[in-house]
């Protein structure tokens, strides 16, 4: 298959508030709010909210969804710890999706003024916020490119590598035992397919012996394989 992802910018998204100088801490500092645990699959943010909440993942997997009027839902991205909740809103004034929690969740609000005192006073700060959302966006690219141009396999082998890497940048992760909380509904919700196909590929992987996925976690038997399925390169 073509080249379609290169993960550029995941390391944007990985932890926007790590190593801040003094002044960007003080100011993140004031306007943390109290940490809260959300249950999985609970809403934390909704499509068409004006001014809605905006949080940080301390601990915990959530994603980003879209639901059409027959009720049928698109996973746009996954959240991982250390990502932000709620930009979007922040910076257009409406929230264009929904947020909900994947697994358990440990969240702290943070005060939407942060957005607007970063762009008026904090050039570094303001940068991070700006390159986390743009590269959110560059997730969503690249999985509607994968959807119109890739076959189940490589649309699952995609998925496979791209949430492998963005934790690995998070620290050392192993490819034969890596997180990997997403249900059969949520993959194929991801990718466009059915959960029945899903689970077809999902076996054919682990046949050939490239990847298997158990009890959330996912094993990585033949690396260089599934990154050449899934088009990835460095």
């Amino acid at each position: 298959m073509a080249v379609l992802a290169r993960a550029r910018s995941d390391r944007f998204t990985q932890d926007v508030f790590r190593s801040l100088g003094d002044r960007e801490g003080s100011l993140v500092g004031a306007l943390t709010g109290r940490a809260m645990a959300v249950p999985p699959n609970r809403a934390l943010v909704g499509e068409g909210e004006v001014g809605g909440a905006l949080f940080r993942i301390d601990r915990g997997w959530a994603y980003r969804c879209r639901v059409s009027g027959n009720g049928c839902r698109q996973i746009l991205d996954f959240l991982l710890s250390g990502e932000i909740i709620g930009l979007q809103a922040a910076l257009l004034g409406v929230l264009e999706h929904s947020v909900r929690s994947l697994t358990p969740l440990r969240v702290s609000a943070l005060d939407a003024r942060l957005v607007g005192e970063a762009f008026r006073g904090e050039p570094e700060m303001a940068l991070r916020l700006s390159r986390h959302i743009a590269a959110e966006a560059s997730r969503a690219d690249a999985l509607l490119t994968v959807i119109g141009c890739c076959d189940a396999v490589e649309r699952l082998a995609f998925l496979m590598i791209s949430l492998y890497r963005r934790q690995a940048w998070r620290g050392k992760v192993d490819p034969l035992d890596c997180p990997f909380p997403l249900r059969r509904q949520h993959m194929a919700d991801a990718l466009g397919l059915t959960g029945a196909h899903i689970n077809r590929t999902l076996n054919r992987l682990r046949t050939d012996g490239i990847a298997s996925i158990d009890n959330h976690r996912l094993s990585i038997h033949d690396l260089p394989r599934l990154t050449a399925l899934a088009g990835y390169t460095a």
